[in-house]
């Protein structure tokens, strides 16, 4: 399933902020409404600073090539040099694929992992996390849930973005197109070279894996892998494409995740209760 923002991430940016609104909201209306409460929805100047946290989460993404050490730029060598040795290999792997793998079977299969790695479905993945800690917390647990989901979900979104930059840049074509694993044109439209699915998948994972349980980890990196595994079945991507991606997901998720690991009060939603006049939310983050 082909993800359909083109060469505007942004709006992959501002479908999540969105549903992430909209999910919030649901659950606290819902819990509001069982116990008899007018609603009142609060939107608090605090929602421009988590705004502003998304912000310097970009400048230190940007800037991130000037604190890496050599044994950072040592591991980006390392995968570059996987990458390229998939990209010589592209050819004889999609042969192979195409001559061994296309029972009936294993196209729905493929096709259904297809489905759950999109992007826009792991949005959803992360909005009900979000929601399932929302209702946690109103019931007096920690907030750990609902803080996992929203590192996720923004670890997502940049991870889904750097990918589709990059494929609109290269402008690989995809196997389905058969113009062979050698045919580059950039910003021709071709946007093979970065899988958005493995690089969603990845980054999703990631931080799953560091703020769950190890068995969660595991599976979710299984899921990652499968939904890697899937795009090159179905012929959407070639090897290196579905590595590239799931290298950006991965490092995305461990990179977002640092940076909102150290203050608990990072990314801050509340259900907020008025004497007399209902309920709402408080979004924000602290400084």
């Amino acid at each position: 399933m082909r993800v359909c923002w083109g060469n505007t991430p942004i709006r992959l940016l501002c479908t999540s902020l969105v549903s992430l609104a909209l999910g919030a909201g649901t659950v606290w209306e819902q819990a509001a409404l069982a116990a008899g409460e007018q609603i009142t929805v609060v939107q608090e100047e605090s929602l421009g600073a988590g705004a502003k946290a998304v912000v310097e989460d970009i400048g230190a993404l940007l800037t991130a090539p000037m604190r890496m050490t050599g044994e950072d730029w040592l591991k980006v060598g390392a995968g570059g040099a996987v990458v390229g040795g998939l990209v010589a290999a592209d050819h004889s792997i999609q042969d192979w694929v195409d001559r061994n793998n296309k029972s009936v079977t294993g196209k729905k299969v493929a096709n259904n992992l297809n489905t759950f790695g999109n992007p826009f479905t792991l949005v959803g993945v992360n909005v009900g996390v979000i929601g399932i800690g929302l209702a946690n917390q109103s019931y007096g647990g920690g907030s750990w849930i609902k803080e996992a989901g929203l590192v996720s979900l923004e670890a997502e979104v940049f991870a889904v973005a750097a990918a589709e930059t990059i494929s609109n840049i290269a402008g690989r074509a995809r196997p389905n197109r058969g113009l062979g694993a050698t045919h580059f044109s950039p910003f021709s439209g071709n946007v093979s070279f970065g899988s958005s699915h493995s690089a969603a998948s990845f980054a999703v994972a990631a931080v799953f894996a560091e703020r769950f349980d190890p068995a969660i980890g595991w599976l979710s990196y299984g899921l990652a892998g499968a939904v890697a595994a899937s795009r090159v079945y179905t012929d959407n991507h070639f090897s290196a494409d579905v590595v590239l991606g799931g290298l950006i997901g991965y490092a995305m998720g461990k990179f977002i995740n640092r940076q909102h690991s150290a203050d608990p009060d990072d990314w801050q939603i509340r259900p907020m209760t008025m004497e007399g006049v209902g309920g709402g939310l408080t979004i924000g983050k602290r400084f």
